[in-house]
């Protein structure tokens, strides 16, 4: 966990979340990096002192993660292709991404998901209490993620893909 990833607004976003909102959790899977891009010291403080903030470390198989969350929030500032927001939405679950390469390929607003501006904890807690408060909406999204992400990114379309540019190359 480190800044680039949006996880100090991600804090922030869940800390006004939960004053609002009483028995939400936030979930964080994976280790903190402390030497590159730590996270800021009010963060972890949040982290630490909000009892409803789990960390779990590094774990190997994040599926029974995806299994018990309402959503993925992913608010990183920069990737490449995340896996992680295949992974959700292969377990059929919404995930809120901001709009960054990759994740806005993955994510349709508001049919696959939600994206929100890098960097913006209003529009992240916003997009958090949207998917508290319409679980039903959350749910079809959830499903419609899945769909897309058999239907564009299943691992024989991409291997067929990368054939025929192979083949253009030679």
């Amino acid at each position: 966990m480190v800044t680039d990833k949006g996880i100090n607004e991600l804090v922030q976003a869940f800390h006004g979340l939960n004053s609002k909102n009483k028995g939400v959790t936030l979930l964080l899977v994976g280790t903190y990096e402390h030497e590159l891009d730590s996270l800021k010291p009010k963060t972890l403080e949040m982290i630490t002192n909000n009892q409803n903030i789990i960390t779990t470390g590094w774990v190997d198989d994040v599926r029974p993660y995806y299994a018990i969350a309402n959503a993925l929030v992913f608010p990183s500032y920069r990737e490449g292709f995340p896996n992680v927001v295949l992974q959700a939405g292969a377990m059929q679950l919404p995930s809120i991404v901001t709009n960054i390469n990759g994740c806005n390929e993955i994510i349709k607003d508001f049919k696959t998901g939600m994206i929100i501006p890098v960097k913006d904890k209003k529009a992240l807690q916003k997009a958090m209490e949207f998917m508290l408060n319409n679980k039903n909406e959350a749910f079809l999204m959830g499903i419609e993620s899945r769909k897309y992400i058999q239907s564009h990114f299943e691992r024989q379309i991409v291997w067929e893909a990368l054939l025929e540019e192979y083949k253009k190359l030679s």
